[in-house]
């Protein structure tokens, strides 16, 4: 081919030559243009980017003529025709072609102007060599690449040998493999590697071998990524490996093998279900189960369902180990060809635990059935008795649970514990009541202790008895009638004087009772006196005799000390003037070398003899004659009396004993304090506190009375009480400290008491009282200061004085406002100071308030004014504000334009004129880079600054030249006497002008502004997409920006595009948004440009299945092509990789087959539908998508074929005869389990399902069946029908409704049961007594006939009777004899009562039961005189009274009574509550009489109590309830058997005391005078007596000024008084406090200890008499004060402020008089947010807004006008001018008035209105009015009466009089008839009588009004005649002013000025009339 091509060449050159000869030849010749360059084998490497120059051809022509060039046959080359530059159009690629060939031509040009035929043409082959570059990626061949491996493959096996990867390069590195691990299958790449076999330039093979052992249940498939890498490029295939499944997994158990199961859990009980799976999971085989241990038997286990079932009955207790566990183990084998097989990899065994839960069958067992023992009878409570018990439940858990208890009806003993669980030893303890073997019935105890389980259900139990002996004792004590005893014995008496005889008995015998009882006395003074020891009389001793004797014997026990006692007496100060008292007392020192031998009365007496010896030398002293005993030391002595039996050594009672001392006077009085203090403010008429001279008088007969001693002075200030001692100031005593001598007053109080004095002295301090301010010598001060003074300079000297002394006078300045910290003062001196630098400027005036404050307290101020002018000094540079100023202009401004204005400032100057601007000539520039350029003088030229300040442009700006010009600027004070100057910087900043905008790069254009993009989904988060770049011809690129979207955000600065979010194909698949460029020039420009993303999809999700295992039923006789089922699976990936196909894999996939594409699992092969033999089987199906094999992916899942069953097995029993045995009393509601059948039935379901019947042997009825469970229960009760039943049972499948059946007996054997303990009749009582009359008992006498029940009803009922002796059943004593049969129980032998009186016997009652049951009874029997009486209580004792304190607790005796009996023998008595206790406070002993507390009491709640109590010789007596109720208390009174006893509760101070209310609210006048009463408050104590004594104090009076929301404190002393009864009065003029408030603590404190407290809030407002309002009530006072409370809410409600109520009085109508059955109520009203007080007509208003609310209330409490209390008129100030003018017009109107006045008597004073069109006015009045809708609120009506009531006040004014005489109606106005008068003297609504004309202004000096009535009388204390009023203000006018009701009633507004006219000044509200109130016409 190439030897043709070149001949072929040859020839056209050839011919070439020829035409060019020819040429040559016929004309001129044109030479042809000819190539320079050899053209052949020029090298390229095939990555040679388009659009590069390869070469350049190069020619010329002969001719010098242009040439051009041009190619032929190529399309990966161009070339240009002028150049002859060849440029690749085409990529390259070598492996396509490693040379390229083409002609190239070279074209001369003949004519000038164009081509033409005569050009020449040379065309000449040119050859490019391509030279390979690595641009291929390696590729795999054969792909895809899989495998299958068994799962025991050895490591090492080469798993697959057929990978082979080629590379089209030549070069490039060499090739090489990596296994890349995928995300389903992280550990592929280490259990396989990859083994290079063969590896060249361009080739390699490969295989993959296992490199680590593999387990089928852990991963079926592996997957992972082979890469392929020729250094520069890689290429990455997918590797699939499947592993089989190899039989080599022993059987796996699941689930839990634990479980427990009850003991009586009937046989076949299923217990657990074992479950066992082939380890290997492919395909896996079938499990049998068997039990490899079984102990006892218990259990069967079915090999193929795995069920472990109940064998035979459980027995819990028969168990080894306690806990009830049993351990079983159990195989499970794999079917190995349907064979069970034992080797160790198809069989496995595992530990099953069953616990055996268990049940109610054994009850508590005692050790012992019968226990004895004995004890003292004075064994405490608590004692335990000796014996050896225990008890136990063989059961286990609640089982063996049970509580332990007594059947002990007397209550003494106890058992412990109470609850036991399994087993405990037993203690019985004595536990209540007293045990005394003088009570014949305590004496022998026998006791039941049952033990009985508590948690079950029937609760077992047990019983055993316990016989308890009472042994006897000393155990009784003296007891003496009464708790205390009191004697009384003269102090004058002798020794051997009889006092008194005090005995006491003991109920115990011999020298254990009376007597053997000593008597004896103890305590303090008991050697005065002495008793007798047996008799107990007590008479004065010989004190004397005693003491000689004492002292006899201290002597001769201290004559080896050498010295004798003695007693030393010294005293501070001697010979002292008794009337010269000092301010301190005399101090009296007492050395006691040695205890004296004198009594202690001895020494006090000593003591009141060295006080007296201090007293008034006129004092006589006397000494009684000595005596024993001495009043004055010793009045009391209380004493302890004791008796104690058994001779002195037995047991001890012991009463107090009082023996009082009488008085005789013999003892001077003696001061308490030898010195008095006391202190008082000057002025002041009271003291602090009560200053109360006291003086004691040991005598109590002696009074005692006091007088003053001192000077004329001291006796004109002060005076004292005769007979209280306390000193008061007389009421026109002066106590001044200027006016005195001294502030110390010191004087003596002589007390006398009639035969002795004493002097008690006196110290009262005066102190002065700090009631002068300060003042300063003139109130306005002025000074100058030069604005330059230096800090310290005077200023001025301001100097206050102070009358008052001391710290009173002690004055301290200070600047209260003014100073702005620019002046100070000295705080002593005065003087005021510079303390800052002065700025005229800043301030150039100060007004100082300067204060001078003394230091008393409270302080008081005095204040001034100081007037500082400060003097200006221009001293001040200006400045620039700021120093360094910013302008911007933009580069293109015009010259001229103002840039910048420059600001400084002057404090000096006044105008901004005489400031001047100018520019230095330091200016400096920056260019648009930052760099600062050099300085030019061609930099001012740019900008001009004129002298006002102003900068403009000067010359055309070049940002180019500069971007930022510094001008340094200077500003002078044209002013100033001196140069003054200010320096500052202007920076100017040249702002560029933008214009060009920027531009993305290629590919965008501005025609198509779209960059298309593509990207891989799932890429990760931050993944790039690309990279935004963009350019700015005249900027710099300031930011990148792209809308929002999900997926991607941008780098604002570098452009990056990155991601966002995870991108899914199957989501998104294309994303779109628009990306935006900015400049930095001003205004910045922008470019757009739209990005679109196309998202390139993978494959990259999974099939799933939608069950990860399927569970197909089929019968066993399924056909071939039978669907069992369907799969199916879902890829959510799209296109081929979303496609899914189903294939089967598996040990039995061969009997099955699947459709590939709808999942349909369809029998293949039938015959191993055999439920039989297999009752489920496994597959596993694989979904794969069709992605290519290198990326596949698939899924399985495992299905379960259940094989169901059909009906051909019938029941089978697995018994034919079942057997039980039951007791007669088994439960049958609910019923007891009596045995259970079952019959098994190998098919399942419906086919299995067993019902049994019962079909004969049941006649009676008497069992019932469970045909689900087998179970036989009693169908009723079997009590008596013990016998043996054979019933006949069958057993049928399909619920009863089979074909198939199958029968089996059940013999059932019903036992007979001992179920009921006899019962005593009688004796009825547990521990009975009988008693027989009589001396002598004969043989056979019959004494009981003992009776006893049982409720079983057959043979086991029969009773029979027996004693108990030595634990042993028997008829008959020596004694006594019982009939076995009958129970007559009689004497044996004669029984004499002298021998033995009492017989303790034990009856038993025992059944015929097996077991048989027996019950005991203690019985005594007691032979008793015939002729014994029934105790009787003296009458001298009842009845008794007792007392006793409240709070005493329990158990504390309180009282004793004795009943005594008239026989000779002693019997003993007993004592019973019968009336008076129903609450239980108390309780009797039952032997001793003594009368306890059986709870605390509460006196508050009872205080006293009356209780009847029987004495009675019977030990156990019982009163009903019944028989209480018919109890006579008239009939008991005079019973002496009973006694009544009265008991009262005495107080105790145990309640505090309680406010009525937490918080009082009141107000008080402003012109209250001192005492005046305020408000009442009330505590009360529940305590009784002095307990219930109460004391009030004001413990602080906090002061709220007015306006403030904080306390200035309390105030000391307090302006508020309050007495004992609770009264709070003024203490002080209040009108310094006007408009302030108070918050009062005030304590209620007893008086008696423990002085308990409570406190209270009393909230008080100060008010003027214009802030009150006034209600009119047509009700008494009596009954509002009633209503008050009522009253109060329902104003509350309608004002929403809080209303306090200040008065109540009388009303008084408009002509004076006294309504008693009227009142009127004021009130102020409080703000609760500012706690201030409303003014009175916002108050009203609220009233009528409220109108609707009000009207019920209005006329339920009665309530006839609400009104201001009082007006005041103001008035005007007085003008001359005015007054002249007035003057004038007054003379003016009297004279007209005087001619009409003449022309009306002409006329007969005829020319009024006459009467009757009055009436017709006031009928149109009424008219409007009730044609109104009377539920408006009266403000609106008064719109729609404006015009009527105009009409009537022009007549008014023009028809009646102005006044009318004082005499006849006091402060009534005639001149309203015209409104309040109507025909037959009705009265009309008074609504619009508050709208009236304004004409007068003079002042009312008291409140009274017409409005409803004039005025009021205070209930108040004083009457009328009193400054009646509130606050003192006068009730009564003198003179009434004649225009004094014009605004009576309503002048209440706070600014004290007169109603405007027509001015609405009150409430319109008025009550509407009812009929028959004549009183209403005078209100209104």
């Amino acid at each position: 081919m190439t030897c043709s091509k070149e001949n072929k060449m040859n020839w056209t050159l050839m011919l070439l030559i020829i035409c060019l000869a020819s040429e040559l030849v016929s004309s001129e010749t044109n030479l042809p243009p000819v190539f320079t360059q050899t053209l052949n084998n020029i090298v390229l490497y095939e990555n040679v980017p388009v659009g590069t120059v390869v070469f350049r051809l190069e020619g010329f022509d002969p001719e010098q003529s242009n040439v051009t060039f041009g190619s032929i046959g190529s399309d990966h080359f161009s070339v240009d025709p002028v150049s002859g530059n060849i440029t690749l159009v085409k990529p390259l690629d070598r492996e396509e072609t490693d040379s390229l060939t083409f002609l190239v031509s070279i074209r001369d040009r003949v004519d000038p102007n164009g081509e033409s035929e005569q050009d020449n043409v040379v065309e000449q082959p040119i050859t490019f060599i391509i030279l390979d570059e690595n641009d291929n990626p390696p590729e795999f061949q054969n792909t895809p690449y899989e495998a299958d491996v068994n799962e025991d493959a050895v490591v090492g096996t080469t798993v697959f040998d057929k990978i082979l990867v080629k590379d089209r390069d030549t070069i490039g590195d060499s090739l090489d493999l990596k296994c890349l691990p995928q995300q389903q299958s992280p550990e592929a790449c280490s259990k396989f590697r990859l083994q290079l076999l063969t590896r060249e330039a361009t080739i390699l093979t490969a295989a993959v071998v296992l490199n680590d052992t593999l387990n089928y249940n852990q991963r079926m498939i592996y997957h992972f990524q082979i890469e392929a890498s020729d250094g520069a490029h890689k290429t990455q295939t997918t590797f699939e490996v499947r592993v089989k499944d190899v039989q080599d997994k022993p059987p796996v158990f699941q689930g839990s093998l634990s479980t427990v199961i009850d003991e009586d859990s009937p046989i076949n009980t299923l217990v657990l279900t074992v479950h066992a799976r082939d380890g290997d999971t492919g395909e896996p085989r079938k499990i049998v189960y068997d039990l490899l241990s079984n102990p006892n038997d218990y259990f069967l286990l079915d090999s193929h369902s795995g069920e472990l079932r109940t064998a035979k009955p459980l027995d819990r207790e028969a168990l080894t180990d306690s806990t009830g566990l049993i351990q079983l183990m159990i195989r499970a084998r794999e079917l190995v060809n349907g064979v069970p097989n034992d080797d160790p990899l198809t069989s496995a065994t595992a530990r099953a635990t069953v616990t055996i839960r268990d049940v109610n069958d054994s009850p508590p067992t005692f050790n012992k059935k019968e226990y004895e023992v004995s004890l003292l009878e004075n064994t405490p409570e608590g004692t335990p008795l000796a014996l050896d018990m225990s008890v136990s439940d063989a059961d286990v858990g609640i089982n063996s649970k049970f509580a332990l208890r007594l059947e002990d009806v007397s209550g003494v003993f106890d058992v412990e514990p109470k609850l036991v669980t399994g087993y405990s030893q037993v203690n019985i303890r004595v536990a209540n009541g007293t045990l005394d073997y003088e009570n014949p019935n305590q004496r022998k105890f026998i006791v039941l202790v049952i033990a009985e389980e508590t948690d079950t259900e029937p609760k077992l139990s047990s019983t055993a008895t316990i016989t308890v002996s009472v042994l006897d004792a000393n155990d009784n004590k003296p007891n003496f009638e009464q708790e205390s005893y009191s004697a009384a014995v003269s102090e004058a008496a002798l020794p051997g004087q009889y006092i008194t005889t005090i005995t006491a008995k003991d109920v115990d015998s011999s020298s254990f009772g009376d007597a053997g009882i000593r008597y004896s006395l103890s305590g303090t003074g008991a050697e005065l006196f002495h008793v007798n020891e047996q008799t107990g009389v007590i008479t004065l001793g010989d004190c004397q005799q005693e003491r000689n004797r004492r002292q006899r014997r201290d002597l001769h026990e201290n004559d080896s000390d050498g010295h004798a006692l003695e007693m030393l007496s010294m005293e501070a100060e001697h010979n002292v003037d008794q009337r010269q008292i000092n301010t301190e007392p005399t101090v009296q020192y007492t050395l006691i070398t040695q205890a004296p031998l004198q009594s202690e009365p001895a020494a006090g007496a000593a003591t009141a003899a060295a006080e007296a010896a201090a007293n008034d030398e006129k004092t006589a002293s006397s000494e009684a004659p000595p005596t024993c005993l001495d009043y004055e030391s010793e009045t009391t002595y209380f004493l302890s009396y004791k008796a104690t039996d058994d001779n002195g050594q037995g047991q001890t009672s012991v009463v107090s004993l009082r023996i009082s001392v009488s008085d005789a006077n013999d003892s001077p009085p003696i001061c308490e304090s030898p010195l008095y203090r006391a202190s008082v403010d000057e002025g002041a008429f009271v003291f602090d506190s009560p200053l109360v001279i006291k003086a004691r008088d040991a005598d109590t007969m002696s009074s005692i009375s006091y007088r003053i001693i001192g000077s004329p002075q001291i006796e004109s200030i002060f005076d004292i009480g005769k007979r209280s001692g306390q000193i008061s100031i007389r009421p026109n005593a002066s106590l001044d400290v200027t006016n005195l001598k001294s502030e110390q007053l010191i004087f003596v109080v002589e007390a006398n008491d009639g035969l002795f004095t004493a002097n008690c002295g006196v110290n009262i301090t005066v102190r002065d009282v700090n009631n002068h301010m300060p003042s300063f010598q003139q109130q306005n001060y002025s000074a100058i200061v030069e604005e330059n003074s230096e800090i310290g300079t005077s200023v001025e000297r301001l100097q206050a004085t102070d009358l008052d002394t001391g710290k009173n006078a002690e004055l301290r300045y200070r600047i209260q406002q003014g100073s702005f910290n620019d002046f100070d003062i000295d705080e002593r001196t005065g003087e005021v100071f510079v303390s800052r630098k002065l700025d005229y400027d800043r301030r150039n005036t100060y007004h100082l308030q300067v204060q001078a404050a003394d230091q008393g307290t409270p302080s008081l101020t005095g204040t001034a004014t100081l007037t500082i002018n400060v003097q200006n000094s221009n001293d001040k540079d200006p400045y620039f504000v700021p120093a360094t100023q910013h302008a911007e202009v933009r580069a293109d401004a015009q010259t001229g334009q103002l840039v910048y204005t420059l600001i400084a400032l002057d404090p000096d100057v006044a105008t901004h004129n005489a400031l001047e601007f100018a520019a230095t000539d330091d200016i400096t520039a920056i260019d648009k880079e930052g760099k600062e350029l050099p300085h030019s003088e061609q930099f001012k030229e740019y900008f001009a600054i004129a002298r006002n300040g102003k900068v403009l442009v000067n010359r055309q700006l070049d940002r180019n030249l500069f971007a930022v010009m510094r001008i340094n600027v200077l500003v002078t004070d044209s002013t100033a006497p001196n140069v003054q100057q200010g320096r500052g910087l202007l920076i100017i900043q040249i702002i560029d002008v933008n214009k060009i905008p920027p531009r993305f790069n290629a590919p965008w254009s501005q025609e198509q502004p779209v960059i298309k993009l593509q990207m891989v989904e799932e890429q990760p988060v931050g993944t790039v997409l690309t990279t935004l770049q963009a350019s700015d011809e005249d900027s710099s690129i300031g930011e990148f920006n792209i809308t929002s979207n999900d997926y991607f955000a941008i780098n604002q600065t570098t452009g990056v595009i990155y991601t966002t979010a995870r991108l899914d194909y199957e989501a998104v698949k294309e994303v779109k948004f628009m990306a935006t460029v900015s400049d930095t020039g001003v205004p910045p420009l922008t470019a757009t440009a739209d990005i679109v993303v196309d998202i390139i999809n993978l494959n990259d999700n999974e099939p799933h299945f939608t069950h990860s295992e399927y569970y197909f039923n089929i019968t066993e006789n399924s056909p071939r092509g039978t669907v069992a089922g369907k799969v199916e699976a879902h890829d959510i990936d799209v296109g081929a990789f979303g496609e899914l196909t189903y294939t089967l894999i598996g040990e039995n996939n061969k009997y099955f087959s699947i459709d590939a594409y709808t999942g349909n699992v369809m029998v293949a092969n039938a015959s191993i539908l055999d439920r039989e033999q297999l009752k489920e089987l496994t597959l596993s199906v694989v979904a794969q998508d069709k992605a290519p094999a290198t990326v596949q992916k698939s899924a399985t899942a495992t299905i379960h074929i259940n094989i169901l069953d059909v009906n051909d097995n019938a029941p089978v029993f697995t018994r034919t005869v079942y057997n039980s045995t039951v007791s007669e009393n088994a439960a049958y509601q609910p019923p007891a389990a009596l045995l259970q059948v079952q019959a098994i039935d190998l098919d399942e379901g419906l086919y299995g399902d067993v019902r049994y019947i019962i079909t004969a042997g049941n006649e009676l009825a008497l069992f019932k069946l469970d045909a689900q469970s087998g179970i036989i229960y009693p169908a009723q009760s079997l009590a008596g029908k013990h016998g043996v039943y054979e019933l006949l049972i069958s057993a049928r499948d399909t619920q009863g409704s089979g074909t198939m059946e199958s029968t089996a007996r059940a013999i059932i054997t019903v036992l007979r049961v001992n179920r009921h303990r006899p019962e005593f009749v009688i004796p009825a009582l547990s521990n009975a007594t009988i008693e027989i009359p009589g001396d002598i008992v004969q043989p056979d006498y019959l004494l009981l006939t003992v009776k006893a029940l049982d409720n079983d009803t057959d043979g086991s009922g029969k009773i029979s009777y027996h004693l108990q002796v030595n634990n042993q059943n028997v008829q008959q004593t020596t004694e006594f004899k019982i009939d076995e049969a009958s129970g007559e129980l009689r004497a044996r032998q004669q029984l004499n009562r002298k021998n033995r009186a009492t017989y303790d016997i034990i009856l038993v009652a025992r059944d015929a039961g097996n077991p048989p049951f027996e019950s005991l009874r203690l019985l005594t029997v007691s032979i008793v005189d015939a002729n014994e009486n029934r105790p009787e209580f003296p009458d001298a004792s009842n009845p008794y009274k007792v007392s006793i304190n409240e709070n005493s607790g329990r158990d504390v005796k309180i009282g004793h009574i004795q009943a005594a009996s008239r026989s000779k023998h002693n019997r003993d008595i007993f004592y019973y509550m019968l009336l008076g206790n129903e609450d239980g406070a108390f309780y009797v002993d039952k032997l001793t009489g003594d009368i306890y507390t059986n709870k605390s009491l509460d006196r508050e709640q009872t205080d006293a109590y009356t209780l009847y109590i029987l004495a009675s010789i019977k030990a156990d007596l019982h009163i009903s309830e019944e028989e209480r109720a018919s109890f006579s208390i008239k009939t008991l009174n005079r019973d002496n058997t009973v006694a009544k006893v009265g008991i009262t509760v005495l107080d105790v101070n145990d309640n505090a005391p309680v406010f009525e209310k937490s918080v009082y609210y009141a107000g008080v006048n402003a012109n209250a005078k001192m005492n005046a009463a305020i408000t009442l408050v009330n505590a009360s104590d529940a305590d009784q007596g002095k307990n219930a004594k109460i004391e009030y104090m004001i413990v602080a009076s906090n002061l709220y000024k007015f306006g403030a929301t904080k306390s200035t404190g309390s105030i000391v002393p307090s302006p508020f008084a309050i007495s004992q009864d609770g009264r709070i009065t003024a203490n002080t003029i209040m009108a310094e406090y006007n408009q302030d408030r108070f918050e009062l603590d005030i304590v209620a404190r007893e008086l008696e200890q423990p002085q308990r407290s409570a406190n209270t809030k009393v909230y008080i407002w100060v008010f003027d008499g214009t802030q009150l309002v006034r209600v009119i009530l047509s009700r008494p006072p009596e009954e509002v004060y009633q209503e008050q409370e009522e009253i109060i809410a329902e104003l509350r409600n309608a004002t929403q402020h809080r209303i306090i109520v200040d008065e109540i009085r009388f009303h008084l109508d408009s002509i004076g008089r006294i309504r008693m059955d009227w009142c009127d109520l004021y009130f102020h009203a409080v703000e609760p947010q500012t706690q201030q007080i409303a003014p009175v007509d916002e108050i009203l208003k609220d009233i009528d807004r409220n109108y609707d609310y009000l009207k019920d209330y209005y006329a339920g409490f009665a309530i006839e006008n609400v009104v201001p209390a009082y007006i005041a008129i103001v008035q005007d100030e007085f003008d001359l001018a005015v007054a002249g003018l007035v003057a004038l017009v007054i003379v003016l109107f009297v004279g007209v008035i005087s001619f009409i006045v003449l022309c009306c008597c002409l006329k007969h004073w005829n020319l009024s209105v006459p009467v009757e069109t009055r009436r017709k006015e006031a009928l149109i009045k009424k008219q409007i009015i009730e044609d109104l809708n009377t539920t408006e609120n009266p403000l609106w009506i008064e719109q729609k009466l404006k015009l009527y009531e105009e009409q009537e006040l022009t007549m008014q004014v023009f028809s009646e009089p102005d006044h009318i005489s004082n005499s006849d109606a006091p402060g009534h106005l005639d001149h309203r008839s015209s409104l309040e008068q109507v025909h037959h003297g009705q009265s009309v609504d008074n609504t619009y009588a508050t709208i009236q004309p304004r004409n007068n202004q003079n002042r009312l000096t008291a409140g009274s009004g017409s409005n409803g009535g004039g005025g009021s009388i205070s209930m108040r204390s004083g009457g009328a005649g009193s400054a009646g009023g509130i606050g003192g203000a006068g009730l009564l006018l003198t003179r009434v002013d004649p225009h004094v009701n014009d605004f009576a009633d309503y002048a209440t507004l706070r600014n004290n000025r007169a109603p405007s006219m027509y001015e609405f000044t009150g409430s319109t509200f008025q009550a509407p009339i009812r009929d028959g109130d004549d009183a209403v016409a005078e209100l209104i």
